[in-house]
């Protein structure tokens, strides 16, 4: 076993007087899949209720947001609109749907961090919600098209890379 250390780093480091930063939640540890999404939320303040409160919009926000993207995406590659009053219908049910969606998500882990020297609290919560309820609420929805789970997630990745 071969370990590398970088001595530039290791000066860069010093001399600019930074420290490594270790994230409560590491990304990795929580990747999309083709059953699940995952967000990953903070919220600083005095108030835990509060930070609660505010981590949990961000991570419905977050992933009512991409479930949109992903069936305006889905629907813009298999559905034709004629007029603009067809094209607002879709929208206001691809809305209606997400917004469902989040209703299903389900808290995975959560640390909470308190400043060393004040009240202030750091509050680090993951999210998840299943691609399988997704895509239950989606095909119920008749939106004009049926999905899996599988598809969902390939066209998130397909989103993902685009941007």
């Amino acid at each position: 076993m071969l370990g590398f250390v970088s001595c530039k780093s290791l000066k860069y480091t010093k001399a600019e007087d930074l420290k490594e930063i270790k994230m409560p939640f590491e990304e990795s540890d929580f990747e999309d899949t083709n059953r699940e999404f995952f967000s990953i939320q903070s919220a600083k303040g005095q108030n835990m209720n509060i930070n609660r409160n505010r981590a949990l919009m961000a991570a419905k926000t977050d992933l009512s947001g991409r479930i949109k993207t992903i069936i305006n995406t889905i629907a813009n590659q298999s559905l034709q609109f004629n007029n603009a009053m067809e094209s607002e219908t879709f929208d206001q049910k691809s809305t209606s749907v997400s917004v469902q969606a989040i209703e299903k998500i389900l808290k995975v882990d959560s640390k909470t961090l308190r400043q060393k020297d004040g009240n202030l609290y750091d509050y680090w919560v993951v999210y998840k919600v299943s691609l399988d309820d997704v895509a239950t609420l989606i095909n119920a929805s008749n939106l004009g098209f049926n999905v899996s789970s599988d598809q969902i997630y390939n066209q998130s990745t397909k989103v993902t890379r685009l941007n």
